[in-house]
């Protein structure tokens, strides 16, 4: 479970730190991005790329936190959730919002991929 943790803070480090690249061996290429009431945000690879660079390229990260992190697996799948709390600047605007993440992994090889994420504001 420590890869799968490792696999997780790697994907938030590489969008927090503007290495959008190192999102495609983190990222299946089918991963779905669902939001509040189940709602899909994105499908695919590129397209969640996309979504972090978009942001990034609108934000300034003030702060971010995570907590609370948990993460379960039954054989080659795995599901890692935490809460986060993030202050960034958007067009003047200081804004902080906080959440619920969930990522489902699929272990490939010795690498574990994110297939599924949902976020809860």
């Amino acid at each position: 479970m420590d890869q799968v943790r490792q696999s997780l803070d790697a994907i938030n480090q590489a969008w927090r730190e503007r290495r959008f690249e190192a999102l495609n061996e983190l990222l299946d290429k089918n991963i779905v991005m669902k939001g509040p009431g189940l709602t899909e945000l994105i499908r695919g690879r590129q397209a969640t790329i996309q979504s972090y660079e978009q942001f990034m390229a609108q934000s300034t990260i003030i702060e971010y936190a995570e907590s609370n992190h948990a993460v379960d697996a039954w054989g080659d799948v795995s599901v890692a959730t935490y809460d986060w709390t993030m202050t960034y600047e958007q067009t003047g605007q200081t804004k902080t919002e906080k959440g619920q993440d969930m990522f489902v992994f699929s272990r490939i090889g010795s690498r574990w991929v994110a297939v599924f994420r949902l976020i809860l504001f």
